[in-house]
């Protein structure tokens, strides 16, 4: 069970479908959900994929400790309450950005202030293990001049860490298959990995 979650437009769904393709082109049985939400541009998403040697996963959504794999593309969103509820500690390994991304209260209002970085993510620690922690937004825009990549480059590192279980050819094979911007796509991948 991988679960990933961020902020709408940044991909969040597209690195899932991505994940599902890489299983499939492997001979995996796989079953997604994606949940955007009523703002899919901005507001949290959150996509859970199932992946399976053979039929009998049952539900395509992750219950209550079903994660083995959490992507936190976004720290707030991740570490809700009912999405840490399917992380465990002892199963869960997570890969998460630090990136500071403002939320709509914090655009509004300058005296809102991110929370710390820290305790964000000690809480997400506290129910799983967390195997890379960086700036992926901040890196993906040194690098690539936007922050498009970020969630390929911690893709890369979640799949470094052991966290996915599909292989790195599939997951290339898939961005190929995908057909957009392939070439930088595939670099964020392998930098992730690095």
């Amino acid at each position: 069970g991988v679960l990933l979650l961020g902020i709408g437009g940044t991909g969040v769904v597209t690195v899932n479908q991505l994940l599902g393709t890489a299983a499939a082109l492997e001979g995996k049985l796989v079953t997604g959900l994606d949940q955007t939400g009523l703002s899919q541009k901005g507001g949290p998403v959150v996509s859970h994929l199932k992946i399976a040697p053979e039929p009998g996963c049952g539900s395509n959504k992750l219950g209550p400790g079903q994660a083995d794999a959490l992507l936190a593309f976004d720290l707030l969103t991740a570490t809700q309450s009912q999405h840490l509820a399917r992380a465990a500690a002892g199963r869960t390994v997570a890969v998460a950005a630090t990136s500071q991304v403002p939320t709509g209260g914090q655009v509004a209002s300058t005296a809102v202030q991110f929370p710390a970085v820290d305790g964000l993510l000690a809480t997400l620690g506290a129910r799983a293990e967390v195997a890379a922690a960086f700036d992926a937004v901040g890196l993906a825009e040194s690098l690539f001049g936007d922050a498009m990549a970020a969630n390929l480059i911690l893709l890369g590192a979640a799949y470094q860490a052991g966290a996915l279980p599909v292989g790195a050819g599939a997951i290339e094979q898939a961005i190929a298959l995908n057909g957009v911007q392939v070439a930088t796509n595939t670099h964020a991948f392998r930098l992730g990995r690095r």
